[in-house]
């Protein structure tokens, strides 16, 4: 995969705390778009969660946000522009789940793994599904009106749409209508035996009170979390 500073076109960064914020940008040749979001520890560093190559205006307002330190690949499918990262910023740690790292390897060497660095300063932390099998995890954000819990392939909210692509991808397998676990999704936690450990963990974070807001990996953010995270766990 290139690691040449290819930019595909993506909306202004959106800033959703004061610590915390969120860019929306398209795939190469398909409707579906996908979102970075970047998240700041209370001592200045930042975390790149699904990285997207921004074009020079909006990578310097992202570098006047705080210092690049992190580049977190949530999984083995979300890493189009990790290398185009680490090759522009040598200096950043590469950080996936244990068990993506093999896959996410295959385009960036990868420096640790959610399970071995957890927290990554003060309001950022790193959880994994079920620990050492989970291909994906969520970077929970700890913020003055609450947490934000970011995810990838394990949530998406998108709105039914028209077009053949969507037709097929919306209805047909299941993934879009509002926020949901796909039916992909399913059968991908049912194959690596976590379907269990992800339940236990929307019901963890369910039970505190204390999310205000989930990302998604595709589709716009969800603010009314709690009915969301009741919904969610119940659905699995």
């Amino acid at each position: 995969m290139s690691s040449a500073w290819s930019v595909l076109p993506h909306d202004e960064l959106v800033s959703l705390a004061e610590n915390l914020w969120w860019v929306e940008g398209d795939l190469p040749n398909m409707s579906l778009r996908r979102s970075m979001t970047v998240a700041r520890t209370d001592d200045g560093r930042l975390a790149l969660h699904s990285a997207i190559a921004l074009h020079e205006e909006a990578l310097v307002e992202l570098q006047s946000l705080g210092e690049l330190t992190w580049l977190i690949v949530p999984n083995g499918w979300h890493r189009l522009d990790a290398a185009q990262y680490k090759a522009r910023f040598p200096y950043l740690k590469v950080v996936c789940p244990a068990k993506a790292k093999a896959a996410v390897e295959k385009v960036v060497e990868v420096d640790s793994s959610y399970e071995e660095l957890g927290e990554l300063g003060p309001g950022v932390t790193l959880e994994p599904f079920e620990p050492n099998r989970s291909m994906e995890g969520s970077m929970v954000v700890r913020s003055r009106d609450g947490v934000t819990l970011t995810l990838t392939d394990s949530l998406f909210n998108l709105p039914h749409q028209d077009g053949m692509f969507w037709w097929f991808y919306g209805r047909v397998l299941g993934a879009t209508g509002g926020p949901r676990i796909t039916p992909i999704t399913r059968a991908m936690l049912t194959f690596t035996r976590t379907r269990s450990g992800y339940k236990r963990w929307l019901k963890k974070w369910d039970d505190t009170g204390d999310v205000v807001r989930l990302i998604p990996g595709h589709g716009a953010v969800i603010h009314q979390a709690a009915p969301t995270l009741t919904q969610l766990a119940n659905s699995l």
